[in-house]
Formats: structure tokens, C-alpha cells, sequence
């Protein structure tokens, strides 16, 4: 379904957009800048300046925040983009995998020396439910040096940058090498078939001829004080996403007589306790050395330490240095298969007694291992026939990229203009993401950011899914302007 952007939704814009330039033709105004007009003709909205790219991408993150696509709702974020690339001349498609869960394709031509570039980014959120927001989650709310909302990290930071910079090129008209596709998609969060997925496999046509893409997927790390930056980690591989379903049965009745013989969810939690105790062998695979070595840097002993010879006796893990690394919840996900249990279900009352008790088990699994070794695995760690573990759907696998070549060549230029001291090295993202899908369609993709964030700031709690989450903000803008200046590297 392709989706027409309404006309009021252009008007509103269109109003935005001169007050804006009102504004800002003030404030130069009062800079003392000599602007002027024929006194016999007003002056023309058009003629007035543009917002920055950083001031652009602002104002579009707190419009793309304030519009709850926890549970869908896609199209309703979307409609007011279009019109925004309406007003610079732009045609844009909105596909709707299903009603309201839509998909924005839009394209700048190159001159066609090279295939095209693809900038991605989701706009669906995970819910809020049951977690202790301290502000709205669906509202952008400044204070303490942090933009806080739902979203904001997890991906709309970066989809707002990616629509400044189409924006900005639709306005600047700088001759590429490229076209410049921007996909802003849907249910990402779920797996991505109600967006990539189904750009990828009933209208391939908008995106499928890319040759690289950039999405989610990497970072540009801030010191603990958020004053400077310390690296840029280039996505390369994810780890894949994989739930098994723990069922066992039991007969039912009133819990008034309970079993003496066979309680289900007696039977559940003995089998995922041992999931929780369980680890995984622990090991180092090429899109992680080169990180466990760059983070020694940040750390302080013991960790440092144990980091840099992991990193030297890489793939092994030595088992004083396992234990040094386990202790991290980010370094622990980076060296193993990870499983934990993340849902419960039992009777649907509570003096019933349940005829089956499930968990689900979530699963991130290394890309050198399948799930269905992990299977084996945790039907071996539980070794109780009554718990039935069957994986719960198939969210795909997809390769790594190369960790060399154009992309990496960009990041390096541009990081090393504006943050000379900062490193720069790939990255294996914990997460998957939708560059599997991309990926698997024969497209190179990238994770990369721009949003910078700190190490700290993540074992805080304020990452992506959690309650605050949140960036700083006095980075956003130049996180936007990194990933422009990427982009015209890659489309010189």
C-alpha cells in the first residue's frame, strides 16, 4: 500500500518552515547583519536562511520522539516527513506493510559512476510498559545535559540525521558519485519483516540495487565526563537473535489441591536456573579482538589488563581472564553466546492450576555458531525430558561485512579531521539489527552512529531499551554532522 501525504501535512510544514526562517533572519539581524530588501516588495520566506543541519536534525528527533510507535503507528510518524522532502523538491514513497506500519523510501540521483548508497534507519520503538520513566517517554525533554525519550538512542537519533543530510543535499545539489537512498522503516524491533524485509521482498527496486548501506550498529564513544571523543567502532558482524520456548505440561485443577508428583512451574524454574547459571564457551572472534584492545584504554585494572591479553591470546580466552571479563555484562556478551530468560506465563488465575508453564529464552548467538547447536546446548544444561525447549519463530542470520574497504576508508578520514585522537576499529554488535537482511540481500552493510554516548552511560541503565534513556545532548549535532561528512566521502 502506498501511502499520499496529505495536503494540510504540507501546509504545516510550510508554516513551520517560514517561522523558522523568520527566526533566524531575526537573529542575524541582530547580529548586525546587513541584510536588504526592496522596500516596494516584502521580502519572500524563501529567501530567508535554512536551519543548520545540526538545528534540523533536532527539531525532526523531537518531532519523530513525540509520536509513540511502540506498538506500530509507523505512518503516523512518517506522513510530516514526506512533507518535509516535499518542500525541498523530493518525491518520497510511503509503503505500509500493513495498515498505519509504514515504510519512507526516498531517493537522490547520482551521476550513476558507482551503485548507490543506502542510509537506514527505524522509527518503531519497544514499549515503555511497566518501566519507571522519571520523565515522558513520548515527549523530548531536556535537562541535566541530556536529551531524554523513548527512542531517542534506539534508532530516531539516527533517522533524524539521516533525513537532515537528504535535506541538506536536496538544498546544496553537490554532484555525486551515488545515488542517496534514505529507508526509514518499521518493526525493526521485531524482527524488521513489516519494514526491511518487506522493502527487500515486494518492492526491491527502491533499495535493493544499493551496494553499501549504513545503519545502526556502531558508536562513537565519549570519556566517562562526555568531553571528548575516544572512538569510532564500525559495525561489521551482530550477533543473531534467537528465543526458545520452555514448555512443560501439566494436568490442571484447583489449586486448592496442588500435585504432589508434577508441578509445572516447579519443573520450569529448576530448568531455567540452570540456564541462568550456565555460560557458554567463551571465545574471541576477528570483529572483536580489535575492540577488546582499543577498550583496555578506557578501563582501569584488573580489567584493562585481562582485555589486553585476551585480546593477544585471541581466539582463546584464558580462564583467569574469562572470569575478569564475565564480571562485564557488555565484555561477557562479547565473548559468548548469551541465553536468559525474559517472559513467564503460567494459569491464567490464581488459584487454577496451570496445564502448562512457559519462559521464553532469549538468546544472542555468536556468528560462528547456529542455533541449532545452542538448542543442543541448552536441552544438554536442562537434562529433563518434561521441559520441551523448541525455538520460538526464525528472525534470520545474516554474514559479516568486510572489515576493510570504502566505508572503513570514510570513517577513518572523517574521525581522524574532527577527532584526531579518537581510534577507530570494528565493532560486533551484541543486538542484531536490519543489516542481516541487507546483508543477505547482497548489500554491504555498516553499523554506524551518529549519536555519541559514553561506556558509563550504558552500564547507568540509559541505553536503548531501557527507562531515561537518553543522549547528550550537547553531541547530537555533532554526531549529524559526522555521518554527513561520511556520506560525502562515500558518494564523492
Amino acid at each position: 500500500m502506498v501511502v499520499h501525504v496529505e495536503s494540510s501535512d504540507l501546509q504545516r510544514y510550510g508554516e513551520l518552515q517560514v517561522t523558522h526562517r523568520i527566526y533566524a533572519f531575526a537573529l542575524a539581524s541582530l547580529a548586525g547583519c546587513a541584510l536588504r530588501h526592496d522596500a516596494a516588495q516584502p521580502i519572500s520566506s524563501t529567501h530567508l536562511p535554512f536551519p543548520s543541519l545540526p538545528a534540523e536534525a533536532r527539531e525532526i528527533l523531537n518531532q519523530l520522539v513525540a509520536v509513540d510507535t511502540s506498538h506500530g503507528n509507523e505512518s503516523e510518524a512518517l506522513r510530516p516527513l514526506a512533507a518535509r522532502f516535499a518542500a525541498v523538491g523530493l518525491a518520497s514513497e510511503i509503503i505500509e506493510s500493513s495498515p498505519g506500519r509504514g515504510n519512507l523510501v526516498v531517493r537522490i540521483k547520482g551521476d550513476g559512476s558507482k551503485r548507490p548508497l543506502l542510509l537506514l534507519a527505524h522509527i518503531d520503538v519497544v514499549p515503555v510498559d511497566g518501566q519507571p520513566w522519571t520523565v515522558p517517554p513520548f515527549a523530548a525533554t531536556e535537562k541535566d545535559g541530556f536529551l531524554w525519550a523513548r527512542g531517542v538512542s534506539d534508532d530516531k537519533a539516527m533517522g533524524a540525521a539521516c533525513i537532515a543530510i537528504m535535506i541538506d543535499a536536496a538544498r546544496n545539489k553537490t554532484p555525486r558519485s551515488r545515488d542517496l537512498i534514505l529507508a526509514l522503516t518499521a518493526g525493526e524491533e521485531t524482527g524488521g519483516d513489516a519494514g526491511i524485509g518487506h522493502l527487500l521482498s515486494k518492492h526491491k527496486s527502491l533499495v535493493g540495487d544499493a551496494e553499501i548501506a549504513l545503519n545502526e550498529g556502531g558508536g562513537i564513544l565519549l570519556d566517562e565526563a562526555l568531553a571528548k571523543v575516544q572512538a569510532v567502532t564500525i559495525g561489521t558482524a551482530e550477533k543473531s537473535y534467537q528465543s526458545f520456548r520452555f514448555s512443560v505440561k501439566g494436568k490442571g485443577g484447583h489449586s486448592s489441591l496442588p500435585p504432589t508428583d508434577h508441578d509445572p512451574a516447579a519443573i520450569l524454574a529448576r530448568a531455567i536456573v540452570k540456564i541462568a547459571d550456565h555460560r557458554f564457551r567463551a571465545h574471541v572472534l576477528s570483529d572483536v579482538g580489535e575492540s577488546l584492545r582499543q577498550a583496555a584504554g578506557f578501563e582501569t585494572p584488573p580489567m584493562s589488563a585481562a582485555l589486553l591479553r585476551v585480546a593477544g591470546s585471541a581466539p582463546t580466552v584464558h580462564e583467569g581472564d574469562e572470569a575478569v571479563l564475565s564480571r562485564d555484562r557488555m565484555y561477557n556478551a562479547l565473548i559468548r553466546t548469551t541465553c536468559v530468560t525474559t517472559m513467564l506465563k503460567g494459569s491464567p488465575k490464581d488459584n487454577v492450576l496451570p496445564t502448562s508453564a512457559e519462559a521464553t529464552v532469549n538468546c544472542r548467538i555468536l556468528p560462528d555458531e547456529t542455533r541449532d547447536e545452542t538448542q543442543q546446548v541448552l536441552i544438554k544444561v536442562v537434562d529433563d525430558a518434561r521441559v520441551e525447549i523448541a525455538p520460538d519463530g526464525d528472525l534470520h542470520v545474516g554474514p559479516s561485512s568486510p572489515i576493510d574497504g570504502d566505508v572503513r576508508r570514510a570513517v577513518e578520514k572523517v574521525t581522524h579531521t574532527k577527532w584526531p585522537a579518537a581510534a577507530v576499529y570494528p565493532s560486533m554488535g551484541t543486538g542484531a539489527t536490519d543489516s542481516r537482511h541487507l546483508r543477505n540481500a547482497g548489500i554491504l552493510a555498516y553499523g554506524i552512529s551518529a549519536a555519541a554516548t559514553s561506556i558509563a552511560e550504558g552500564r547507568r541503565g540509559h541505553g536503548a531499551h531501557g527507562p531515561d534513556e537518553r543522549l547528550p545532548t550537547k553531541w547530537l549535532g555533532e554526531g549529524a554532522l559526522f555521518l554527513r561528512d561520511v556520506v560525502v566521502e562515500l558518494t564523492k
